[in-house]
């Protein structure tokens, strides 16, 4: 072997690789532009937004006539959080089955014929599209509390503003991935949304004070990620839980979606 030339072998493995970041590549753009052509998603984007924000306008306006003067900007403001939480389940699940209707999945997959790849840019696509959106509501509502709230407003520490946005954030992104994996094993639109508003806003919340199994599921731990006190499980606790959730939904939909046909 002549000094500095690579085993062809080696020279092989680092095109594959190079192939497969391509491939990566040309599918997360290919999945992004999709969700954001997607009328739905912006309405649905902008609706969650403005009931944020009036919930946030809402809920501070009564807290100042109640005579809350100790009250926070930022808990009032972090409040709708808990009905936001639907718009992002909308969100994923829209994400997760708008090639389903026309059959557009076969051509998506003609195109990316590598299942795994396809599934992973969708996921990847879908937090680019979620953690903007979750951001611009949650620093809205918490802007809006404040401005409503005027001299009645409680101080915030900036570390623990940084650390409840944050949770609020990744709660609500985490939240549409979950949703959009459950959405890709039902593949129909209307009972995978029924499902979850089910569990997150009817069965979650009854079960929250009667089985102690429930500080474990999703919506309850998300609590603990933006809420002080909230969900029984601290911040780290909280990230952890829901995060398994998202990612043991997301493996179960990528298992689905390689052995299924489309």
């Amino acid at each position: 072997m002549r000094g500095g030339a690579r085993p062809a072998g080696e020279v092989r493995a680092a095109g594959a690789r190079r192939a497969g970041a391509r491939e990566a590549r040309r599918a997360l753009r290919a999945e992004l532009l999709k969700l954001l052509t997607l009328p739905a998603v912006w309405l649905t984007v902008a609706g969650t937004w403005a009931a944020a924000v009036a919930l946030a306008a809402a809920f501070a306006a009564a807290g100042r006539r109640g005579g809350a003067a100790a009250a926070s900007a930022l808990d009032v403001g972090l409040a709708p959080v808990g009905y936001a939480q639907a718009g992002f389940i909308v969100l994923g699940v829209v994400a997760a089955v708008s090639e389903y209707g026309g059959g557009q999945i076969r051509t998506t997959l003609a195109a990316m014929p590598r299942r795994a790849v396809r599934h992973g840019a969708g996921i990847a696509a879908l937090l680019l599209v979620a953690v903007p959106a979750a951001v611009v509501v949650c620093v809205s509502g918490a802007a809006v509390a404040w401005l409503v709230l005027g001299g009645a407003a409680g101080a915030a520490g900036g570390g623990r503003a940084c650390a409840a946005v944050a949770g609020a954030v990744g709660y609500l992104a985490l939240t549409a991935v979950l949703a959009g994996a459950v959405a890709g094993v039902v593949r129909r639109a209307v009972p995978a949304v029924a499902a979850l508003l089910g569990h997150y806003f009817i069965a979650g919340p009854l079960l929250r004070d009667r089985a102690a199994f429930a500080a474990w599921l999703p919506d309850t731990a998300g609590l603990g990620m933006w809420s002080a006190g909230g969900g029984g499980l601290g911040a780290a606790a909280a990230w952890g839980v829901v995060a398994a959730w998202s990612a043991a939904a997301a493996a179960v939909s990528l298992a689905v979606f390689v052995r299924r046909e489309a």
